[in-house]
């Protein structure tokens, strides 16, 4: 699908479509072959940069042409059917000296979303305002997912210290997982942004690269977060399992001690089974003996566990 959004009193608009020459921002998401081959003859653009773009595990990267420059990106991508688990995209973002194009497989915002969770509003008067935009959006995104995992990592922590911590293996590790994900996606895209002064299709004012600078440190800080996170979810994990080996420990001690009290009287009972002369014999109470002398050896090793603190 192809968006064309223009100016107009510094705000985008979305057009139907119309000339190219027209627009400031092309919108390509999950595009068609004819979608491709349109802009590869109108913008001659690398039909391998656009597939790049479209590729799921394309990494964050900055490359110059003598016609347009390429960054691209990691962003959020949301999936309706599982919107807890976290995964990523590449979204290519071209800048030729007129224009603006996004090349994406989903679409996880629109073009009215771009400044809907900034108060003061910018005004979009020429293409790098549009492209610094398209940065924080994608990060203002990310941010939004891992601003609530603190609340979810000391949930999941209580979890594990009390008894429920069975219940939690779970989300533990899709949310582990997630950290990873988003950690990685945000160094890529770090190394990437750092890089955006080389870019030659960008015309950036001194206003413009502060704003670059702050969007850029913005990034590092959840890089930072991530990463702390991830570091956190990690020691749970690894709390967690030995929690459960402990556990497994007791079990199997609790098993062989109980196993060493039943030995002794099934080791009586098996004696006085046997047919030879042995004690008792003739005795009527005989069978009573021996469940008495049976019952004394049972609480003798159940005691002398117990003040061993063994069970």
């Amino acid at each position: 699908m192809m968006r064309l959004y223009r100016t107009e009193k510094g705000e985008l608009k979305e057009v139907e479509k119309t000339g190219f020459k027209e627009v400031l921002w092309i919108d390509l998401v999950a595009p068609s072959p004819e979608e491709v081959e349109t802009l590869h003859k109108e913008f001659d653009i690398s039909l391998q940069d656009l597939a790049d773009c479209l590729d799921p595990n394309e990494r964050s990267r900055v490359d110059i042409d003598e016609k347009y420059d390429l960054l691209v990106l990691r962003s959020l991508l949301t999936d309706e059917r599982s919107p807890d688990r976290i995964q990523t995209m590449p979204i290519g973002i071209i800048v030729t000296p007129k224009h603006v194009i996004t090349v994406r497989i989903g679409a996880s915002f629109h073009g009215h979303e771009i400044t809907s969770d900034l108060k003061k509003k910018p005004h979009f008067d020429c293409k790098e305002d549009l492209f610094l935009s398209l940065i924080r959006k994608v990060h203002r995104d990310i941010e939004r997912t891992v601003r609530p995992m603190e609340r979810k990592i000391s949930s999941i922590q209580d979890m594990n210290l009390g008894a429920n911590s069975a219940t939690m293996a779970n989300s533990a590790f899709a949310l582990s997982n997630g950290l990873i994900l988003l950690n990685t996606s945000l160094l890529s895209n770090l190394n990437a942004i750092s890089m955006i002064s080389r870019m030659r299709q960008l015309k950036m004012t001194k206003d413009k690269l502060d704003l670059a600078e702050d969007i850029e440190n913005d990034v590092a800080q959840l890089y930072e977060m991530t990463t702390i996170y991830r570091e956190i979810m990690s020691n749970i994990l690894t709390a967690y399992e030995s929690a459960i080996s402990n556990n497994l420990s007791s079990i199997m001690k609790t098993l062989t001690t109980i196993s060493l009290i039943l030995i002794l009287p099934t080791l009586i009972a098996s004696l006085f089974g046997m047919n030879v002369e042995l004690p008792f014999k003739d005795d009527p109470n005989a069978f009573l003996y021996v469940i008495g002398i049976s019952s004394i050896c049972v609480i003798g090793l159940w005691v002398l566990f117990r003040m061993k603190k063994i069970l």
